[in-house]
């Protein structure tokens, strides 16, 4: 199996080494037909985007979408925090995302007291998952991002919400925290090297070797080919 497509990368924007545009010239020359662009969003208070800074990185990224799109398709994506136990994120508002990616993110600011706690602790598997879940029935989200990194969360549970409001279940290659028995669950997934270095975009070893041996069928995965 091949990786087609990589939706989650970050740039300078975030935290990473390099800029939109190396991302893209990465993934072309790791024969990806699309890359998406998904840096932390504002909450992550020490890699999230600047607010001043969000005109900057869509302008970015819109630029090389035209520079490049005979070449490949480039999305213009943002890594969600998921900062509220009702499912709360943060949105910003007044942009159009081609992409949108949701994740727990240690260093998040939370929506309240009651919400940082449950996640610091992680004390009830159950609270937690529910906040996946309802910010997943809120809609437009694309995919969540390395469930389970940082926080208990019940797998079935958040694959059963994935299928139902068409989301993708996210093996991703930088956190290495999910099994073979996780992985047991009835959903869409898509593979994801999390760059955040232009060397690793499009590199997901550790997720295909994980897929392949839990004997995931290749149609279940949404950015792969036979190659």
């Amino acid at each position: 199996m091949r990786l087609t497509a990589d939706y989650h990368t970050h740039t300078v924007f975030s935290h990473a080494s390099g800029s939109v545009e190396d991302n893209v010239q990465a993934a072309i020359g790791a024969g990806l037909r699309t890359v998406g662009i998904a840096d932390h969003s504002i909450a992550h208070a020490l890699y999230g985007i600047k607010k001043r800074r969000l005109g900057d990185y869509v302008a970015d990224i819109n630029r090389a979408k035209r520079k490049y799109e005979s070449q490949i398709e480039v999305r213009c994506g943002i890594e969600l925090n998921l900062i509220g136990l009702d499912g709360s994120v943060d949105m910003p508002e007044g942009y159009d995302f081609d992409l949108v990616i949701l994740g727990y993110h240690k260093a998040a600011i939370c929506k309240n007291f009651a919400t940082a706690w449950q996640f610091f602790t992680g004390a009830d598997k159950q609270k937690i998952t529910s906040s996946y879940v309802k910010a997943i029935q809120k809609g437009n989200i694309d995919i969540v991002a390395h469930p389970g990194y940082g926080v208990p969360v019940d797998y079935v549970q958040i694959a059963k919400a994935c299928s139902d409001y068409g989301t993708w279940f996210e093996i991703n290659n930088k956190h290495a925290d999910l099994t073979e028995q996780d992985i047991n669950i009835d959903t869409k997934f898509v593979l994801s090297s999390d760059a955040h270095a232009a060397q690793n975009v499009g590199r997901a070893e550790r997720a295909l070797a994980l897929v392949k041996s839990a004997g995931i069928d290749i149609s279940r995965i949404v950015n792969v080919e036979e190659g």
